[in-house]
């Protein structure tokens, strides 16, 4: 009787091991099903669909004005050039456009995520039934059309003599921006448990030292998210800026880009693609450095605790 060769003794050995089942598994799977396929080509699409308009504003701000005019357009520039940002700041008061509402976007965001915090924080912990009825009305005044509330806003502004000043345009961005701001951390506030700072402060820590170190870490995306929502909305607010700011020197990005053709006298697609970018791009950038911040932020407080 012949002896069995090395090859059918390793396939006896395939065929019993248990390894390869698992293996044939693993690998079925990976293999993406067709539910899988399609909801990712679903997702590329809607992707590429909304990426479009920014990625045209992008090119064409590269563009010369020969090709931003000529028939048919191209989505890729022929010839790549900076002229139309030079030009922008050259012809136009686009630099102090950007430093007003870099100026109006930081104080109001500043201001709304501190108030909105601290009275978050307080309805959350705290019982005063008077509390919580102001919360309900400051969303309720959240619910109300801006353009109802403009003509009596201003009317106050100037009746204090506050007309044409920035910092009467942030404590109105801020007015209105802070209920949102307050619902979103309350519900943040009210998923952390009470027993974290209560074991805090078995520990030695105070009220307020148990908020700082245990409370306020937890509620890091909270106020991330909240912060980044109140930044775009204030960098990017066109009605009581328009309305409250008069002169040149103090207007905001967005009355002021709906005044760079009137003010250049020059109808540049190019230029105006440039000032779009412009005001784009620190959004973009400020969501994506908060978007890594937003993420590791889970859970750190009670580890810190």
């Amino acid at each position: 009787m012949t002896s069995p060769s090395a090859l059918d003794v390793a396939r006896g050995e395939a065929a019993e091991s248990p390894v390869l089942p698992q293996a044939r598994a693993i690998g079925r799977r990976r293999i993406p099903s067709a539910s899988r396929l399609a909801a990712y080509v679903l997702l590329i699409t809607v992707v590429v669909i909304t990426a479009l308009p920014l990625v045209w504003m992008m090119l064409s701000s590269l563009k010369p004005d020969t090709e931003t005019s000529a028939y048919p357009p191209t989505l890729l520039p022929r010839r790549y050039t900076l002229e139309n940002y030079l030009i922008l700041f050259r012809v136009s008061d686009f630099g102090s456009y950007l430093r007003n509402s870099a100026i109006l976007a930081s104080v109001s965001t500043a201001a709304t995520l501190v108030l909105a915090t601290l009275t978050a924080y307080s309805m959350t912990r705290f019982s005063f039934p008077i509390l919580r009825r102001l919360g309900e009305l400051s969303l309720f005044v959240y619910m109300v059309p801006p353009i109802l509330l403009l003509v009596p806003t201003a009317r106050i502004i100037v009746g204090l003599g506050f007309e044409n000043s920035l910092l009467a345009v942030a404590v109105v961005y801020t007015s209105h921006l802070l209920p949102f701001g307050l619902w979103i951390l309350r519900s943040y506030f009210l998923g952390i448990p009470i027993e974290l700072e209560q074991a805090a402060m078995v520990d030695g820590c105070t009220r307020f030292g148990a908020f700082w170190r245990v409370v306020l870490p937890q509620a890091t995306p909270g106020i991330i998210s909240t912060g980044i929502f109140t930044f775009n909305a204030s960098w990017s607010e066109y009605l009581f800026g328009a309305t409250l700011l008069t002169s040149g020197d103090k207007l905001t990005l967005s009355p002021g880009i709906s005044l760079l053709m009137d003010q250049t006298g020059v109808y540049s697609w190019g230029m105006l693609m440039a000032a779009s970018v412009l005001v784009t791009l620190p959004v973009v950038v400020l969501f994506g450095v908060a978007q890594k911040q937003l993420v590791s932020g889970w859970g750190e407080g009670a580890i810190k605790g």
